[in-house]
């Protein structure tokens, strides 16, 4: 076989993966999208395998509960895709993160039914607290240290404390000006960045 060819058994692999993938991709938003619509009560394995088109068998094969399947989407759908901007700015790179998870009104339900849970102590809401946005404020945490080390933003400014400033203020225009513009990740990198830059 010519060399750079993939063998056959290697082309079907890549393309399972491809598949596989897909159906994470549409479980997470199935699940989210019911969570968000009727609640947790309105969330099972069956509700979601009807939503994708799929086997029972195919979600248990991935989460062992409907919590699992819960906080597995959250991670999925409302987790970090950070990678830095064409300037290099991290702090405006989690920015466009956030908005782009808060840009669909189903993950915004989705979010406020999850942090409904948080505040009433459901046990959903403790394992959201652990399982979910703990880890993925921890990731997003520590690439803010990046910028920290980069001289992007100043050694003494509250990473904690500016990560809620992004997310209370993407979250609170998501439900009350839906379809923000799009060039609000910039403009609210140009407000904060006066603020933590040197």
């Amino acid at each position: 076989m010519p060399s750079g060819e993939p063998r056959a058994a290697d082309a079907g692999s890549t393309r399972r993966r491809g598949r596989s993938k897909k159906l994470d991709a549409a479980i997470a938003e199935a699940t989210l999208r019911l969570l968000g619509h009727a609640g947790p009560g309105g969330v099972s394995i069956d509700a979601v395998a009807r939503e994708v088109g799929c086997s029972r068998a195919s979600i248990y094969r991935r989460y062992a509960s409907k919590e699992g399947m819960i906080l597995g989407a959250t991670r999925e759908r409302l987790g970090p895709r950070v990678s830095g901007t064409k300037g290099g700015r991290l702090l405006e790179s989690v920015i466009r993160s956030r908005a782009a998870s808060l840009r669909e009104p189903a993950m915004v339900l989705a979010w406020t039914v999850l942090m409904d849970e948080t505040v009433r102590g459901t046990d959903l809401g403790r394992r959201y607290s652990e399982e979910a946005f703990g880890p993925l404020r921890v990731e997003r945490a520590e690439f803010l240290s990046r910028a920290v080390a980069g001289g992007e933003i100043r050694p003494d400014v509250d990473i904690d404390l500016l990560l809620d400033i992004v997310t209370g203020t993407l979250l609170f225009r998501a439900v009350h000006h839906p379809g923000a513009e799009a060039d609000l990740p910039e403009r609210l990198t140009a407000i904060l960045a006066g603020g933590v830059e040197p």
